[in-house]
């Protein structure tokens, strides 16, 4: 055979191509089983727990029933002996009552026997103490964020053994469906609850930090007049957070709970598609007092030129015991020679301007630890001098009724929408009094920017009927809440006219009468003065319901306030026969919250539920675990 052109002959060719898609072949073959054997792990791992689940349960049943795994015809119930006694070992049973060990033979007639001549009349099978149990399991559940799968952790069984031998732990899918049981009966309760509520409103916030989700709340009041929120849901939000898909989701949420109609309000934060979407859902929007004050008083803080320096070298010398265990060890030592609390310094974060106001009050309440360890230590930085204290304390006056606002709101659980026109009253006077009293400029100059921040935020505030009303109603307030008392008495006459609108039903129907027949023959008739008749008698009803609108709104007006430490609430259960048509309106105007701050506790909680232990939990699990937990 004579060689190619290329010196190989046909059959080398040949040779050397089958080589070639020989190791070809192998490499793919190759990779092939690797990837068939990573699959296989995969499964193995994700379906081991299952079967470990299945082969301890059905260990369990063999042990504690033997008969069963050899006779599967017969399936007799569970005697209750099984609750007061334990099997040790195949023909042993252990009381669990006494000490005394009895002979076992695949029946419970030496059970019975013992447990009537030793312990009959003492104790018998209480199945309430075993629902309570059960409850008090699936409380632990929801209030300390635990997994259904605590039951199966073997240092949890022998806790609960030594508690209560007789108590058996579910397992964990029964757990999961006493969860779930929870779940329904609440969420039906409060369904029915909404159900019979004139008005409710809604807080609405979005969580972006991990993973987006939605939450949404519902306030009204009960027909005993307490105040009640149920969280409606909280949703993934993978979306671009559009006000369109916002307003979607609300809407969602108002049709599975029969909301239509009802929503008074939505309070959130003036993010723009929050803004957007409480216009699509045609439902009036109140902006969170909370928040509005954060950036009042944040841009302020950063518009007053004699702060920007002071923050900065207050973070100088906060940053020196901060980033050193030796230099915070130093200045606790000074702390303790000179008598003083050994506190910690606060850093300043750029979101909270109460961080602000700590870190200064820090630095002054241990100044004379501060210079003393910062000698010692040898720091470059410099202590704050004495001017740089004095406007320090001074900018702090300013700031503290900033302060005692923003901790009194975040610590209530609830803050009822009619303290927001009187706080910012009271605000913009003390703020103005303190700035003229000071006489350091930069506190005076920090007092004006405030003052002028927190006109132009809340301007119209008390121009807001949905805020106006609810401050009315509040028997704290009225009209001594307000800081124009012209926009008040509007708010007068807009109370009175939904008064009114009450009261015309009621009067209508009593007006009502038959009419009087005026011919015998089978047709009515003719009525020349019906139009005039019936004029007449909707002006005498209007004007009737107008000024008996009139004369219950003067008449609650001109009642004393209440203490502002009384809740506006027990007054409105105490004198709904006295003024029905305002306790009727009360009902629904003074469920608005004035802040969604409270309800942020949602994503606290929710950062809990979503732990490590359970990083699989459903959205709709996790919803679940949050909708039963009271303490949000």
């Amino acid at each position: 055979m004579e060689p190619g052109p290329r010196g190989l002959t046909h059959f080398h060719k040949t040779h050397i191509l089958r080589d070639f898609i020989a190791e070809e072949l192998n490499l793919a073959a190759r990779d092939i089983i690797e990837e068939m054997e990573r699959t296989m792990a995969g499964y193995e791992e994700r379906t081991s727990g299952l079967k470990q689940e299945i082969e301890e349960q059905r260990r369990q049943l063999e042990y504690l029933h033997p008969e069963s795994s050899t006779d599967h015809s017969r399936k007799r119930p569970r005697s209750q002996m099984w609750e007061h006694f334990e099997l040790i070992s195949p023909n042993r049973l252990q009381c669990l009552l006494c000490p005394q060990q009895l002979s076992y033979n695949n029946n419970t007639s030496s059970m019975m026997r013992h447990f009537k001549a030793k312990h009959d009349g003492i104790l018998e099978p209480d199945y309430d103490k075993k629902q309570e149990l059960d409850q008090a399991l699936v409380n632990l559940v929801v209030k300390d964020s635990q997994p259904c799968s605590i039951v199966e952790d073997r240092g949890f069984r022998d806790f609960v053994k030594k508690l209560d031998p007789s108590y058996a732990l579910p397992s964990k899918q029964a757990l999961k469906k006493m969860v779930d049981d929870r779940y329904q009966e609440e969420k039906a309760e409060a369904q029915a609850q909404l159900r019979g509520a004139e008005g409710v409103s809604l807080t609405v916030d979005l969580w972006t930090s991990v993973d987006a989700r939605l939450a949404v709340a519902c306030h009204y009041v009960l027909d005993n007049s307490k105040l009640a929120t149920v969280l409606l849901g909280v949703l993934p939000f993978p979306q671009n957070h559009s006000s369109a898909e916002v307003a979607d989701a609300q809407r969602t949420l108002m049709a599975e709970w029969g909301l239509e109609g009802k929503v008074k309000c939505l309070v959130s934060d003036a993010t723009p598609s929050m803004m957007a979407a409480a216009d699509d859902l045609a439902v009036p929007h109140v902006e969170c007092i909370a928040h509005a004050l954060n950036s009042v008083v944040q841009r302020a803080l950063d518009k007053t030129a004699g702060l920007k320096v002071l923050r900065r070298r207050a973070g100088e010398v906060v940053a020196v015991f901060r980033s050193s265990a030796a230099a915070k060890e130093k200045l606790r030592i000074k702390q303790l020679k000179l008598a003083l609390p050994a506190t910690k310094l606060v850093r300043e974060e750029s979101s909270r301007w109460t961080s602000t106001f700590l870190m200064l009050q820090s630095l002054l309440d241990a100044r004379r630890a501060i210079g003393s360890a910062l000698t010692a230590l040898g720091a470059k930085v410099e202590p704050l001098s004495c001017d740089e204290s004095e406007t320090a304390a001074a900018c702090l006056q300013v700031l503290k009724p900033f302060y005692t606002a923003t901790v009194e709101m975040s610590e209530q659980k609830r803050v009822l929408g009619s303290m927001g026109i009187p706080l910012i009253k009271m605000l913009l006077l003390a703020t103005e009094e303190v700035a003229e009293d000071s006489d350091n400029v930069t506190a005076e100059l920090l007092g004006q920017n405030l003052s002028m921040g927190l006109r132009r935020e809340f301007d119209g505030l008390e121009d807001n009927p949905v805020l106006s009303l609810a401050t009315l109603l509040d028997p704290r307030f009225k009209t001594i809440g307000f800081r124009c008392q012209e926009k008040a008495q509007h708010a007068v006459q807009t109370l009175t006219a939904e008064c009114a609108a009450l009261v015309r039903p009621t009067a209508d129907r009593s007006t009502e009468r038959p009419a009087r027949a005026t011919s015998t023959g089978k047709n009515p008739a003719f009525n020349l003065w019906k139009s005039l008749d019936d004029q007449a008698t909707m002006v005498r009803t209007h004007s009737n319901a107008t000024a008996d609108a009139t004369l219950e709104v003067q008449r609650y007006m001109t009642d004393p306030p209440l203490e502002r430490s009384e809740d506006p609430l027990v007054y409105w259960n105490e004198h709904k026969n006295i003024y029905p048509h305002l306790f009727s309106l009360a009902k629904k105007h003074l469920c608005i919250p004035a802040s969604s701050v409270p309800f942020e506790r949602v994503f606290s909680k929710a950062g809990e539920v979503f732990s490590r232990k359970r990083n699989r939990l459903s959205p709709k699990a996790a919803e679940k675990i949050l909708l039963l937990n009271k303490d949000i």
